[in-house]
């Protein structure tokens, strides 16, 4: 409301107004522990994260930053803006450089993202998936939380959405 009054004040009608709505948000929770994870060459990327989830027991977390490089990796994105959402998966040979990999787990299941580059130049990236391998080292930082405990249910057109469980 503070902007509709500036504009005015200032003699400028907007031509629109813009409404913001949240979906729904979570609180409650805590970090309880951070794992840090070193993987080697050949090392797969999502298994390992899978493996330190189990073996952790993370039900609700968080993958906070990851660093390091990818001999070849999958990844998959969405490719239309249909209800119900279309995914087109790509498998890329490196060298890549990872720039960022972050994601929620819900329930013991990771939703991670990253972000890659070449040595020509450009980012790529999208949902992770399994067989990304590692080139030299990769570096990870995963968050457990404590608390309020989420998952994912899909809702109508069949996407995952967090809820509490």
């Amino acid at each position: 409301m503070r902007s509709k009054a500036l504009f005015r004040s200032i003699g400028i009608l907007p031509l629109f107004t813009l409404t913001v709505t949240a979906g729904e948000s979570f609180a409650g929770a805590q970090i309880q522990e951070v794992i840090r994870l070193r993987l080697d060459r050949g090392d797969l990327l999502l298994e390992s994260i899978q493996a330190a989830i189990g073996k952790h027991k993370i039900e609700d977390g968080a993958v906070l930053t990851a660093a390091g490089s990818l001999q070849v990796c999958t990844y998959h994105g969405v490719k239309t803006l249909a209800e119900k959402p279309e995914q087109q998966f790509t498998t890329v040979q490196g060298p890549l450089e990872i720039i960022g990999v972050n994601g929620l787990i819900a329930a013991g299941e990771p939703h991670i993202h990253m972000t890659l580059s070449r040595p020509e130049g450009g980012a790529l990236g999208g949902h992770l998936e399994k067989g990304c391998k590692v080139l030299y080292r990769a570096e990870l930082t995963i968050a457990k939380f404590s608390g309020t405990a989420l998952a994912r249910k899909p809702n109508q057109a069949g996407v995952p959405m967090l809820q509490k469980r």
